[in-house]
């Protein structure tokens, strides 16, 4: 049995929740508040532990992943997929708590990011999600800073590309196309 973790924008759990199901047959249980308080009542004594609960996955919001923090830590995830990820971008800033709660709750998990928000203001948000995945593929802030702060020329933007190339995976539509069937 597997355990994975889906955290989402509170708004497209029921849409994960569907869409598993619909599309790939993957029974999924969405864990909110009011779930969260029943299967406490139920005897659970996390209710992020899918042992027994009959599904493999588990939906929740960033919200209450981050606000149950310990409860996410204390589960050993197969993985867990982080959709809309460019909320984490941020990572690095001290002032980006809820990104930092949920990096330090699931350092030790495997993590994909998804997201199709391209980067936008500056490498740093590239900085903050590939270290959000792996803090050894940048080092530290002032390391990146002065490695690629300034990627004006092919063999910097090479450089970068090949030090992100085994974290960071573009897939297209048409490449998906044949699997998934999009309305």
């Amino acid at each position: 049995k597997r355990r994975i973790l889906v955290i989402t924008p509170a708004n497209l759990r029921k849409q994960w929740h569907q869409e598993l199901a619909d599309k790939f047959g993957i029974a999924a249980s969405l864990l909110e508040a009011k779930s969260y308080r029943q299967a406490l009542k139920n005897g659970a004594t996390n209710p992020f532990d899918l042992v027994g609960n009959g599904a493999s996955v588990l939906i929740c919001s960033y919200q209450f992943a981050a606000g149950k923090a310990k409860d996410v830590q204390s589960v050993p995830w197969d993985l867990v997929v982080i959709d809309e990820a460019h909320r984490l971008r941020n990572v690095y800033k001290p002032d980006s708590k809820m990104s930092r709660t949920l990096k330090d709750a699931l350092i030790s998990s495997p993590k994909v990011l998804l997201t199709a928000t391209p980067l936008q203001n500056s490498l740093l948000e590239l900085y903050g999600l590939v270290s959000f995945v792996d803090e050894k593929v940048f080092g530290d802030l002032d390391s990146f800073r002065s490695q690629f702060g300034s990627v004006k020329d092919a063999a910097s933007f090479d450089a970068l590309k090949r030090r992100i190339a085994p974290v960071c995976k573009r897939t297209l539509r048409r490449q998906v196309e044949a699997y998934v069937k999009y309305t």
